[in-house]
C-alpha cells in the first residue's frame, strides 16, 4: 500500500487554479492512496498562522542549500509566503500557475514539491499528477 499523498492547488473561487501563489484566498487540497481520489478539502489562507515559529524556520535552511540569500532577510513579502505555506504544511506538493521565488522557496522551507502548471483545471491537473504528467515550468 502506497501511502497517502496531499496536493494543494491555489485557487481563489476553490474552482480554478489562480495565477500566483501569493494571491490565493483558498487551496484546494486533493488526498490520494493509491493513485486514486481519497478525499477533497477547500482550505482557507490563514495569513497569520506563524508567529514565533517563523524565525526558527528561516535561520535553519534545512540542510536544501537554497534560498541561503532570500532566507537570511524577513521582508514582509516573505513572512507572507511563509505564513501562506504554512497554511497547508501537512501537505506533500503545492501546484499553481505562478510562484515568485519568495513562495517558492517558502514551499520547500516546509519539505514540500512545489510545481508551476499553465493548466486552470483542477480534474485536468489532478489527473495529470496522478499519471506522472503534470509539468512543472521554469520562470526563467
Amino acid at each position: 500500500m502506497q501511502k497517502k499523498l496531499k496536493v494543494a492547488f491555489v485557487s481563489n473561487d476553490s474552482k480554478n487554479i489562480v495565477g500566483a501563489f501569493g494571491s490565493s484566498k483558498y487551496f484546494n487540497i486533493y488526498t490520494l492512496e493509491d493513485n486514486k481520489i481519497v478525499d477533497t478539502e477547500i482550505r482557507e489562507v490563514y495569513k497569520d498562522t506563524v508567529d514565533d515559529e517563523l524565525n526558527t524556520l528561516v535561520g535553519k535552511n534545512m540542510g536544501l542549500g537554497i534560498g541561503k540569500i532570500s532566507l537570511s532577510v524577513m521582508d514582509p513579502a516573505k513572512q507572507k509566503h511563509m505564513k501562506m505555506a504554512k497554511t497547508i504544511a501537512d501537505c506533500d506538493v503545492v501546484v499553481a500557475r505562478k510562484m515568485c521565488e519568495n513562495a517558492w522557496d517558502s514551499v520547500l522551507q516546509f519539505k514540500m514539491k512545489p510545481i508551476r502548471t499553465k493548466n486552470k483545471n483542477f480534474e485536468e491537473s489532478i489527473q495529470q499528477f496522478i499519471d506522472g504528467n503534470l509539468e512543472s515550468y521554469s520562470v526563467n
